[in-house]
């Protein structure tokens, strides 16, 4: 059986690509998956549609937001290590604030790098580091240095490093409850998380919202869409 993750974020790749892309989407799906799961995304891919993600991504999608995806999508990420390189570390921060902060214009090419590269626990620790630098945290630095879907590609990635349960989270909270509810969008991450995160997740929402993914979905949803979502999430907390 496969990945329900990869059953529903593959097919995704196809709506997303082409005229009228939806950048949002394509954001949410490239930087929010780690190596395996991108891995896995990129081989269904090409068995369902008989493409090379890369080069679909690459062809659809220009400048450094292009350069960004793809450079995720090629998963060069380290692994995680049990031993701490603190002084790649301090190089790692520090790099980060000389090509964006330190100088006039940003250095995308130094972030890309480090970014998509870098392990997680690596560059959790690199922007707790960065703050000995820079008078801004990583997010604000990104706010100040560039805009549009690079901004938010950055600025999900950070999120991601730091706690990728309260990003998704957020995500289905946002899509919830903005004005016409991006059903989509909460059904994407309901299904591809269900098993793989979704108890931490709700974890996670009841701590931020304050109230329950599970009554969230029932006040904010009906009929057979609703009953689906509640099966998905598994009960309240």
């Amino acid at each position: 059986m496969q990945d329900p993750n990869t059953c529903c974020t593959a097919p995704t790749f196809t709506q997303t690509t082409g005229l009228g892309t939806d950048e949002e989407t394509l954001i949410e799906m490239v930087c929010s998956r780690n190596n395996e799961e991108l891995l896995e995304i990129k081989r269904v891919y090409k068995e369902m549609f008989k493409k090379e993600l890369d080069k679909e991504v690459a062809g659809d999608t220009s400048g450094d937001f292009a350069k960004l995806l793809l450079a995720l999508v090629q998963t060069k990420r380290d692994e995680p290590s049990n031993v701490v390189d603190y002084e790649k570390i301090d190089e790692d921060a520090r790099c980060l604030y000389e090509a964006g902060v330190q100088r006039k214009g940003t250095d995308v090419a130094v972030w890309i790098s480090i970014m998509s590269q870098r392990s997680v626990p690596h560059l959790q620790k690199v922007f707790e580091r960065y703050k000995s630098y820079s008078p801004y945290d990583m997010k604000e630095s990104i706010r100040k240095e560039v805009k549009g879907d690079l901004e938010k590609s950055f600025l999900t990635l950070v999120e991601c490093f730091e706690n990728r349960q309260l990003y998704f989270a957020n995500r289905l909270n946002e899509a919830m409850k903005s004005k016409g509810a991006k059903e989509k969008v909460v059904t994407r991450i309901m299904v591809s998380r269900c098993e793989v995160d979704l108890m931490k997740i709700r974890s996670e929402f009841k701590k931020t919202h304050k109230r329950t993914l599970y009554q969230t979905i029932a006040e904010h949803t009906k009929g057979d869409y609703q009953k689906a979502l509640l099966s998905l999430c598994g009960g309240d907390d």
